[in-house]
């Protein structure tokens, strides 16, 4: 079970037990009196917003009951983890699937949070996808909010549009600008590149290069660049001035964001409750199951609540290398070749303003290094409905592989002085609270061989009837929407189906925005 908030008090949220329908009743308590074709009880719509954020501070979620090891899932298929690409997988397999999910809420790292009134989701979030049906999925179970991304490169003391290689000249530092244009104009042909420090030279030039891609790449990865591949950069990095791109809608080619591209985000709540939302129409999914063992041989698979599941097959959306761990008899030389993944971790910075932040930018992007954030996202102009709130919340992502040796409370500091350095505030007593969050599972780093690292033990758990999906699943640097998607294309690969999901998608409080 997780908790609502209902008239100012804390309320139970059920989660459908293995065979009941996933949308029976109120969405909110299950209460068996209401009609079911109606949508709320008299919890109402003010219930909305709370469900899918975790409360912090106050009480945790209550956890759903472990399932004892005398029932029989031979034929069954368990999917570990309930984020976006085991919801999406779950979707795919309907009744034939259980989703064990470790901890008490759905979403994984695209769950949001709320700390003292604010809403922060991890990491970021907005909604934007070239797979027509995840989007119709997403606006088909819940109200979405649509506006245009604002976001800025903040470079040499002042803010212009993102992205930076085309939009450089609107810096006031002349000789920056013609450094920037000289190098573009010499820049060649990336195709041929040996690495992602190789492909932002020849790319973009030296001066852009110089200014702002190498810096603020350096920031994010590390100092070394070469140990980089360049083939996930086409989705990822903005072509420059004079080049015409644009996110594509459909096609399934996704191409990287602009300052105009259009986003969206739940018109209620953070970004977790699209997969709150989603995750009504799973008929099987349990809360607080953390795997502690698998064992291929007898096909059993073991929590740390005591409880024992049997299985046909397994989902796994765990990281690679912890799945690998908890698999009993595993050749030692496969965890060898996990260990061979690189992850970044990462630290969030969350500070909680005592009132409505006064711009319209949502995301901001630096490679200074009196910055301590590479990215700062501003979440409350995510939606009309965070923008009414009192208390408005601005996350700042940090990667330590920069600033491995910074203390929290300096952090704190660097996040306060920041916030006035960018204008968000102007004086440090606007803040309420700063909270600073480590994140073990931040970004899969893109090296020359994680591809084949991957492919190798996935061919190996395959073996085992062992399947991995998701951004640490498959190491792969993707957004929700993606880990969405090749959820649905596993599960539908395992149930032997394709191009159809097995009912329409669910609507939810009046349903999409036109589009």
């Amino acid at each position: 079970m997780g908790l609502c908030r209902s008239a100012g008090e804390m309320r139970a949220l059920s989660i459908p037990r293995s065979g009941e329908a996933a949308d029976r009743g109120c969405g909110i308590c299950r209460d068996p009196r209401v009609p079911q074709q109606r949508r709320v009880c008299r919890h109402g719509r003010g219930d909305a917003p709370a469900r899918g954020v975790e409360r912090r501070p106050g009480r945790r979620a209550c956890r759903a009951q472990p399932t004892g090891g005398g029932e029989s899932l031979m034929e069954r298929i368990l999917i570990l983890g309930a984020g976006p690409s085991g919801i999406g997988a779950a979707l795919a397999l309907g009744k034939r699937c259980t989703v064990l999910e470790a901890g008490d809420r759905v979403g994984g790292g695209s769950g949001s949070i709320e700390i003292d009134g604010a809403v922060f989701d991890l990491g970021g979030h907005s909604f934007h996808t070239p797979h027509p049906e995840v989007r119709q999925l997403v606006y088909g179970a819940v109200e979405m909010y649509q506006q245009k991304r604002q976001a800025r490169c903040y470079a040499f003391g002042q803010m212009i549009d993102y992205p930076f290689q085309r939009n450089y000249r609107q810096l006031s530092d002349a000789q920056v600008v013609e450094e920037c244009a000289r190098g573009l104009k010499q820049a060649g042909d990336a195709a041929g590149a040996a690495n992602f420090e190789q492909y932002l030279l020849r790319r973009f030039g030296a001066g852009i290069a110089r200014h702002f891609m190498l810096p603020y790449n350096r920031k994010l990865w590390g100092e070394d660049l070469s140990r980089l591949a360049v083939s996930w950069t086409g989705e990822r990095v903005a072509a420059p001035e004079n080049q015409r791109e644009s996110f594509r809608k459909a096609g399934g080619v996704r191409k990287p964001l602009h300052g105009d591209t259009i986003v969206a985000y739940p018109a209620r709540g953070g970004f977790g409750e699209v997969y709150t939302a989603l995750s009504r129409r799973i008929a099987d999914l349990r809360l607080g199951q953390a795997v502690a063992r698998i064992d291929p041989r007898s096909r059993t698979l073991h929590t740390r609540s005591n409880a024992t599941y049997r299985w046909h097959r397994i989902i796994s959306t765990l990281p690679v290398d912890r799945l690998l761990e908890m698999i009993e008899g595993i050749d030692p030389a496969l965890r060898q070749i996990a260990a061979g993944l690189e992850r970044l971790p990462l630290r969030m910075v969350f500070v909680v303003i005592d009132h409505p932040v006064d711009t319209p930018i949502q995301r901001i992007y630096s490679a200074e290094a009196h910055i301590p954030a590479h990215k700062i996202a501003i979440n409350h102009n995510s939606s009309d409905y965070l923008r009414r709130l009192p208390r408005h919340g601005v996350m700042l992502e940090v990667s330590p592989g920069t600033r491995s040796g910074v203390a929290p409370e300096d952090l704190k500091t660097g996040a306060a002085e920041t916030l006035r350095t960018l204008g968000i505030i102007r004086r440090a007593e606007e803040i309420h609270s700063i909270h600073v969050r480590d994140v073990p599972y931040g970004y899969p780093v893109p090296t020359h061989d994680f591809s084949q690292r991957v492919q190798r033990i996935q061919q190996t758990l395959e073996e085992l009837g062992i399947y991995t999906v998701g951004r640490f699943g498959q190491w792969a640097y993707i957004n929700s929407d993606e880990a969405l998607y090749r959820g649905l294309q596993l599960g539908r690969r395992l149930a032997g189906q394709s191009g159809r999901l097995p009912s329409s998608p669910m609507r939810q409080r009046g349903g999409p925005l036109r589009r």
